[in-house]
C-alpha cells in the first residue's frame, strides 16, 4: 500500500506532482484497515510484482511499493470515492430526462467510464515493459506521453475539477442551511469561511483521517436515509412519472459524468492492489453495483417527487426532526471532505508559486489557503443551482480528463504496438462523443447559469 509522503510538490524541475482528494482519501482509509497487510514482507511484494522490473532486473521503488491492499479494501476505497454529492443530483437529472433514459445514459456513461479507466490502466503496464516504473499518477502518465507540458496539463485540470467539486458541497451545504432554518445564503456562505480557512491550513493528510472516517459514516447514513424517505414518499405521490424525455439528454450526460467522475484515482488504487491482475475485474463489479444503486437513488427520488424534484433531493424530504436529520448530516459529511479536497490544490499551486519553504507553511501560504476558500464560496453563493453546477463541471472538465484525455493517451502509446482496430475505433468515438456532449453541456449550463435563470421549481429555489 502506498504510504501518505509528507508533501507531494516535486523539489526538481518537474511539473508538480500531486494527489487529488480522492486519492488521498482512498489512501487514508486504507492506511486505517490494513495495518495488517503493511507488515508483509518486502521479498514477497518483490516477488508478486517482478515482472515490473526493468531489463536489468532492478525493481523501481513504485513496483516495490505495490501489492499490500486486499480486493476488499480497494472496493471499499473505490466505492467511498464515488458515492457522494453527484449521487444527490441524480433525481432531479431524472425528472428532466425521465426515468428510463436516465438510467439508459447512466448505464452508458458508466460503461464508458471503465472502459476510459483501464485505458490508463493498460498504458501505465505497456509503459512499465520498457522500464517506465515511475509512473504513480495520472499526472505521471501524462509526463511520460507528452512531456512536461502534459503533466502540468493534466494537473492543472485536476487543480480545477477539485475546486469545482469543493464548490459543489457550499452550494449543497447553503442550500439546506436555507431550507431548515432560512437563513440567508449570503450569510450562510460568509459563515463558511472562518472554519474552512482554519482547516485548510492543515499540513498533513494523516491529521484529517478522523474527519474522512466521520463524514463517510454521515454521508453513508443521509443518502440511505434519502432513500427510505423516497419509498415512504411514493403512496402520497399520484403524478405521472414520464420515462423519456430527449430534450435533456445533454443534461443528465453532464451529471452523470460528474458522478463518475474517478479517473485520477485509478492508477493509484491499481497499484496498491495485492491483486494487480484482478484489478480490473473488481473494479467493474464495483462500478456496476454503484451504477445500480444510483440508478435505483435517482428513480426512487423522481418516482417518489415527480415534476417537484428539487436538485439536491434533501429539499423535498418530508419531517422537521427526520428532514433537518438527514440535511445536517450530508452536509457536515461535505463540509469535512471539503478541506480534504482542497488539500491537493494548495499544494500544486503553492509548489508552482514556490509560497512554501522546507515544507513549512509561510504567511504567503497560509494566506493563499484563505484566498482559495474565499473563492470557493464566492462561486458557490453566485451559482445557487446545484443542478447546473453538477453539469458545468460533469460536461467540461470531467468530460476530459474522463474520455478525451484516457483515450488519446491509449492511442498515442499503443498506437503501432498492437492496438487493434476496434479499440482505435472506440477511443475514437469517446473522443469525438467527447468533445461534442463536452461543448453542448457546457454551453447549455453556461446559459442556464447566467442568462436563463433558475429553472427548477419554486419551491427549490434558495
Amino acid at each position: 500500500m502506498m504510504k501518505l509522503p509528507a508533501t507531494n510538490i516535486s523539489s526538481h524541475d518537474e511539473a508538480p506532482k500531486f494527489e487529488t482528494g480522492i486519492e488521498m482519501k482512498s489512501l487514508m482509509i486504507s492506511d486505517v484497515e490494513s495495518t495488517d497487510c503493511s507488515n508483509s514482507s518486502s521479498s514477497n511484494a518483490s516477488s508478486d510484482h517482478s515482472d515490473t522490473a526493468d531489463t536489468n532486473g532492478s525493481m523501481s521503488h513504485h513496483a516495490a511499493a505495490l501489492g499490500t491492499a486486499s480486493q476488499g479494501q480497494v472496493a471499499v476505497n473505490i466505492f467511498i470515492s464515488f458515492v457522494g454529492a453527484g449521487m444527490l443530483g441524480m433525481p432531479y437529472a431524472f425528472s428532466r430526462s425521465g426515468w428510463l433514459l436516465g438510467s439508459l445514459i447512466l448505464s452508458i456513461v458508466s460503461i464508458a467510464n471503465v472502459y476510459a479507466m483501464l485505458l490508463l490502466v493498460k498504458a501505465r503496464k505497456h509503459l512499465e515493459k520498457k522500464g517506465h516504473n515511475d509512473i504513480r499518477t495520472y499526472g505521471d502518465l501524462a509526463r511520460v506521453v507528452l512531456g512536461t507540458w502534459g503533466e502540468s496539463i493534466v494537473n492543472i485540470l485536476v487543480v480545477i475539477s477539485q475546486i469545482g467539486f469543493a464548490t459543489a458541497y457550499l452550494i449543497f451545504i447553503a442550500a439546506n442551511i436555507n431550507n431548515i432554518w432560512h437563513i440567508d445564503r449570503f450569510k450562510t456562505c460568509l459563515c463558511f469561511i472562518p472554519i474552512l480557512s482554519f482547516l485548510v491550513q492543515v499540513r498533513e493528510m494523516k491529521t484529517l483521517s478522523p474527519f474522512s472516517l466521520i463524514a463517510d459514516v454521515a454521508n453513508l447514513t443521509g443518502l440511505s436515509a434519502v432513500l427510505l424517505q423516497d419509498f415512504k414518499s411514493y403512496v402520497y405521490h399520484h403524478e405521472s412519472v414520464a420515462a423519456v424525455d430527449f430534450s435533456n439528454m445533454v443534461f443528465v450526460v453532464g451529471v452523470s459524468m460528474y458522478a463518475f467522475e474517478g479517473v485520477a484515482l485509478i492508477l493509484p488504487l491499481e497499484s496498491s492492489c495485492k491483486d494487480r491482475e484482478g484489478f480490473p475485474a473488481l473494479l467493474k463489479k464495483v462500478i456496476a453495483g454503484i451504477t445500480l444503486l444510483m440508478a435505483t437513488f435517482g428513480t426512487a427520488g423522481f418516482v417518489a417527487f415527480g415534476s417537484s424534484t428539487c436538485a439536491p433531493i434533501t429539499l423535498n424530504l418530508l419531517g422537521k426532526f427526520w428532514a433537518t436529520f438527514v440535511k445536517m448530516a450530508l452536509s457536515v459529511a461535505l463540509y469535512l471532505t471539503f478541506p480534504i479536497m482542497m488539500f491537493p490544490v494548495n499544494e500544486a499551486i503553492e509548489g508552482c508559486l514556490s509560497v512554501k519553504n522546507n515544507n513549512s507553511p509561510t504567511k504567503p501560504a497560509r494566506f493563499f489557503r484563505v484566498l482559495l476558500v474565499i473563492l470557493s464560496t464566492i462561486i458557490a453563493y453566485s451559482i445557487p443551482n446545484f443542478g447546473e453546477f453538477l453539469n458545468l463541471v460533469g460536461s467540461s472538465i470531467c468530460m476530459l480528463l474522463a474520455f478525451i484525455l484516457p483515450c488519446s493517451f491509449h492511442i498515442l502509446v499503443m498506437r503501432g504496438e498492437g492496438l487493434q482496430r476496434w479499440e482505435l475505433v472506440v477511443d475514437v468515438t469517446l473522443i469525438v462523443l467527447g468533445v461534442v456532449f463536452g461543448v453542448l453541456g457546457t454551453y447549455d449550463s453556461v446559459k442556464s447559469i447566467f442568462f436563463d435563470g433558475d429553472d427548477e421549481s419554486e419551491s427549490c429555489i434558495v
